[in-house]
């Protein structure tokens, strides 16, 4: 196997051992109050659908349409409808509505911290409001302090005792009228001052309260908490919240989650939309498809046309020829001459420092020339004056043969030089 191959082995054995360790990673929690059917987070619903939807599977649906919306339904047969939401926000209409349900028979169960002004005044309820801090749930869960206990009371005779953390119950209810029957009661030791001393008193708070309204009731319990994953696997709260739904017994029950987040109504997937739909759903996975194949394709080796790079062509013959052929036309050999005196003089003041415009040290440079050369001392100094005579001389005109000899002899010094 080449060595590009193993690399791509290497490669791919990295992937696939780095999804196995995020894999097997404990998934981070996120401790968000959502209430959604999809939301497998701890203070999500998925767990108590489940649960609710195998113990009743043929009576137990979700819907996603409001109060309102349920009410206008024609329907001969009764129904038990739930809502659970830490606030519940019910308009005047979806109230007006659920009291119309009520009348005619229908059970409505609503589990929130908070329930509308307009709900509380009809029914003569009030609620304690109790804000939820995580933190403080957090410390609770790792301490030794005793937990809350809620006693299910709406069976003469049969009261059961059920252990909770206090951030899970901390919201409680109360009654002004003589109609509301008391479910659940929440035992709590509260500290008051009587006469400047603290003491501790026993105080029961209800948290479960059914109130008749025409045919049927309407059951308000304020701890949606319990109701959560995290609520329902705590303990043997699964117990308490039973105890809670059989008061719908024989009614097909409908979970509405109209009021809750609409992030957490979803099943969260990038791609839910696309995969709800089954064109668009088929669209996804040809393109998908297409996607690969094409990365499958590109990646192999593909041979490509190497184009052919000429070398570069020598000019400077060419050149050459050129300005020689300008010269030969235009018959200005003294030009030339000059030209050829300048390279001629300072290839002489590079090799020995001798400098023909210094016309005093004449002697000395001709003397310099010639023991270098081996050339004739009166031939070189014959030589620069009848070229001098030329360069310096404006009007200066010479014949080919002339201009021949002249560089001919410049030559043979420069030659003698090297």
């Amino acid at each position: 196997m080449k060595g590009r191959h193993w690399f791509v082995v290497g490669i791919v054995a990295f992937l696939l051992l780095m999804f196995a360790i995020e894999y097997r990673l404990p998934k981070r929690f996120v401790w968000r109050l959502t209430f959604g059917h999809y939301d497998e987070q701890p203070f999500g619903c998925a767990l108590f659908d489940s649960l609710v939807s195998v113990s009743a599977s043929e009576t137990y649906t979700l819907s996603r349409k409001t109060f309102y919306q349920l009410a206008s339904e024609d329907t001969l047969k009764r129904r038990g409808f739930l809502a659970i939401s830490e606030h519940l926000a019910l308009s005047d209409v979806d109230v007006e509505a659920l009291l119309s349900m009520a009348s005619r028979g229908d059970k409505v169960l609503l589990v929130s911290n908070l329930f509308p002004a307009r709900l509380e005044d009809t029914l003569r309820v009030h609620g304690n409001y109790s804000y939820f801090y995580f933190n403080a749930l957090k410390k609770q869960a790792v301490s030794l302090f005793a937990r809350d206990s809620l006693i299910w009371i709406a069976s003469p005779g049969d009261s059961l005792t059920y252990y909770f953390y206090p951030q899970l119950c901390a919201s409680t209810l109360s009654a002004d009228s003589a109609d509301a029957d008391v479910l659940a009661i929440k035992h709590e030791v509260v500290g008051k001052n009587v006469d400047g001393l603290m003491t501790d008193t026993l105080q029961y708070s209800p948290v479960a309260l059914s109130v008749p309204v025409g045919k049927g009731e309407i059951i308000l319990v304020s701890t949606p908490l319990l109701f959560t994953n995290y609520g329902v696997v705590d303990g043997n709260n699964a117990a308490y919240i039973f105890r809670i739904l059989s008061q719908m017994k024989g009614l097909p029950l409908v979970r509405t989650e109209a009021y809750v987040d609409e992030t957490s109504q979803v099943q969260q997937s990038p791609f839910r939309y696309l995969l709800a739909h089954r064109p668009l759903r088929w669209a996804l996975y040809l393109t998908l498809t297409g996607v690969v194949l094409f990365m499958f394709f590109t990646a192999r080796r593909r041979q490509r046309a190497i184009p052919v790079v000429r070398p570069p062509l020598n000019k400077s013959l060419e050149f050459v020829k050129l300005i020689g052929t300008l010269y030969f036309q235009k018959k200005d050999h003294a030009d030339l001459v000059r030209k050829k005196y300048i390279y001629f003089a300072e290839m002489l003041r590079r090799s020995l420092q001798v400098d023909l415009e210094a016309v005093e040290e004449d002697i000395r440079s001709f003397d310099r020339i010639a023991k270098r050369t081996g050339i004739d001392k009166e031939s070189i100094a014959t030589l620069v004056r009848t070229v001098r005579s030329v360069v310096y001389s404006k009007n200066a005109k010479m014949s080919e043969q002339q201009m021949k000899r002249l560089i001919d002899n410049m030559n043979d010094i420069t030659r003698n030089l090297l």
